[in-house]
């Protein structure tokens, strides 16, 4: 299994935390959309396209029951890594790269980057906490100077992608998990989401901020009396 550091420093109780969700919260732009758009320009199209269109069946019988949509892209992404099983470490993070300069950066949120940036100039420490594999958060995180990140590991093997999780995938509680460490008594300074999933991780921090919240976050939010960011 591949190593990434995405963390500068071991845990420091005496330094404030803020976490901040990626997809939805830090950016607009979507993992899945730049690993896609990666295979289609790569010359990989057809078997792209037939991942897709298989998967699009039970996507809208899903919406049209309102079932919950998590488990169900929690497998769209994982399945779609397996479309890059046998990839160098080196041609993973490549692929990285150009997803994250071609998806995720140019759709990021400006007043979002803008508060984390001041929240870092003020001496906290911001970690961004997501589900995606590090190898793209470690992409990312060349955007981001001073930034740091907690994301799902993969799997290589003598080099060679796996296609596989060396974790479950890091959201929801298990957010909060990985935050432990990081929290004084019981709290991290602030913490950034946009959908339910993240309201574990909003919950546990003494200034939580609903970023373009989902209905369900939205309405937590309201109830609760969390700041709400709609605005970019």
């Amino acid at each position: 299994m591949a190593s990434y550091s995405l963390l500068d420093s071991p845990p420091d109780h005496n330094r404030p935390t803020v976490a901040v969700d990626l997809e939805g919260t830090l950016t607009a732009g979507s993992a899945w959309r730049g690993m896609y758009d990666y295979l289609l320009a790569h010359g990989q199209g057809k078997g792209v396209k037939g991942f897709y269109y298989g998967r699009l069946p039970e996507y809208f019988a899903r919406r049209l029951t309102s079932r919950d949509l998590r488990e169900f892209k929690n497998r769209w992404i994982h399945d779609l890594l397996r479309l890059f099983k046998g990839y160098s470490e080196a041609e993973f993070l490549e692929m990285a790269a150009w997803a994250v300069e071609n998806e995720l950066w140019p759709k990021r949120r400006p007043n979002i980057l803008a508060e984390l940036e001041q929240h870092r100039q003020n001496g906290r420490r911001v970690i961004l906490v997501t589900g995606l594999f590090e190898p793209y958060v470690a992409a990312l995180l060349n955007k981001l100077p001073g930034f740091e990140a907690i994301g799902t590991p993969v799997i290589f093997e003598d080099g060679r992608l796996t296609g596989e999780l060396a974790t479950p995938f890091n959201v929801g509680e298990k957010k909060v998990e990985k935050l432990s460490s990081f929290m004084s008594r019981g709290r991290i300074f602030s913490a950034y989401g946009d959908t339910a999933a993240d309201r574990f991780m909003l919950a546990v921090s003494r200034q939580p901020v609903a970023v373009h919240p989902d209905k369900a976050l939205r309405r937590l939010a309201q109830a609760e009396g969390w700041r709400i960011l709609d605005e970019y």
